[in-house]
Parts: structure tokens; C-alpha cells; sequence
């Protein structure tokens, strides 16, 4: 992700992997970005037709970020919402429970969501560049919700024999997967029998019972 950092000397630098900064005009481009990606594709969306879709100059993107790249990532966070982010925000630390909130969001789709992380997966494939920016990205994530399994082992509310980054990856396939059946317009899953199944697949992974109980 990128963002702004405004030395005291006045110059504006981008700094790759770094949060952005919200501020109003921040969001409208990104909102534009999305809807100019969503519409026309990553290829042939330019810097300045998002520029046109937020009503400002590209002198406002290019001092956000060193280019549509790094704007992809960042309008990838917008509509992905950041689901763990904002469970971990409003003070969810149960790790049982949040896998069963971010479980519970997969069959909430939205197209444009869905839209742009296929054409993100299109990217890696063929920029390296890319690659390795949706890759760190997709590692800090992973982070987060590695700390949120590890913190299940230690309360006692998951298998601690269980191999963290086998579940961290379970959950980010399953994640990545949805978007690509949104993408194609694949029904879903009825929300009751999905937010069963997910239940069922977290009381799985709590510890085994003490045998000597």
C-alpha cells in the first residue's frame, strides 16, 4: 500500500508498503479508481481517467502514489473493507469468533469487490512487479491473522498441535476463491448452511479433550 509522508522541507515523497493517508480527497480518488478499474480494466484504465472520474488533476494521484499500481492495491483495500481490521478495531479478540465473522462475510459478495480481485490476480501473474507488491500486502494480512490463531492457542480455543500457517492459508484461499467465483457470477451457498458448516469446521479445530477428565 502506499501513501504520502511531507518531509519539513516541502517535497512529497511516496512510500511503497506504507498506509495510506484518508483524508477526503484520498477517498474520492480511490472510489474513482475503483469504478474506472472495475469499468474499463486495469490495462486500459489510466491515470488520467481516474483523475477525470474524481473531477481533479493528476497532479493529485501522482502525490499519493507513484502510480496506478500502487493505486490498484489501495482500491483493493477499499472495497475488500478490511473485514479483520475492523473486527479487531471493535474489540473482537476471541479467535474462534473472528473466524466465524470473516466466515460469515464470504457469502456477502460485491461485484465490484469481486471485479477487482481478479483483475489483481491477472496482474501478478504478468508484472512482476506487481507480483511482489500483492505479495507483501497479502503477507502483512496474513500476519494479522496469524497472531489472531496463535492468540486462540494460548486462550485454549484452538489445537495448538494444528499448523498456524496451513490455517492461516486455508483462510486465504477460501477468501480468494469466493472472489473468484463472484467474478463469474457462480451461486453461492446459502448463508445458513455456510455459516453452519464454518461453525462446525472452528469446534474442529478447538483442542482435543483430556482423555483423564
Amino acid at each position: 500500500m502506499s501513501a504520502v509522508a511531507f518531509p519539513s522541507s516541502g517535497t512529497t515523497t511516496v512510500v511503497p508498503g506504507a498506509p495510506p493517508a484518508h483524508d477526503p480527497l484520498t477517498d474520492r480518488l480511490l472510489a474513482a479508481a475503483v469504478e474506472v478499474f472495475t469499468d474499463k480494466g486495469f490495462e486500459k484504465a489510466g491515470v488520467a481517467a481516474i483523475a477525470r472520474r474524481a473531477g481533479v488533476t493528476t497532479g493529485a494521484i501522482y502525490s499519493r502514489w507513484s502510480g496506478k499500481h500502487e493505486m490498484m492495491l489501495d482500491a483493493l483495500d477499499v472495497v475488500m473493507l478490511d473485514q479483520l481490521d475492523q473486527l479487531l478495531s471493535a474489540g473482537r479478540a476471541d479467535a474462534p469468533d473472528i473466524l466465524s465473522a470473516l466466515g460469515a462475510e464470504l457469502v456477502v459478495r460485491s461485484d465490484a469487490a469481486d471485479a477487482l480481485v481478479a483483475e489483481a490476480m491477472v496482474i501478478a501473474r504478468r508484472d512482476p512487479e506487481f507480483n511482489e507488491m500483492l505479495s507483501r500486502r497479502l503477507a502483512e494480512q496474513e500476519q494479522k491473522l496469524a497472531e489472531v490463531i496463535d492468540g486462540g492457542k494460548a486462550a485454549g480455543l484452538i489445537d495448538p498441535s494444528l499448523s498456524t500457517d496451513a490455517i492461516v492459508t486455508l483462510c486465504h484461499a477460501i477468501g480468494i476463491g469466493f472472489a473468484m467465483f463472484g467474478s463469474i457470477a457462480r451461486p453461492l451457498p446459502a448463508a445458513d448452511g455456510w455459516n453452519a458448516v464454518i461453525r462446525r469446521l472452528i469446534v474442529a479445530a478447538r483442542p482435543a479433550a483430556d482423555p483423564d477428565l
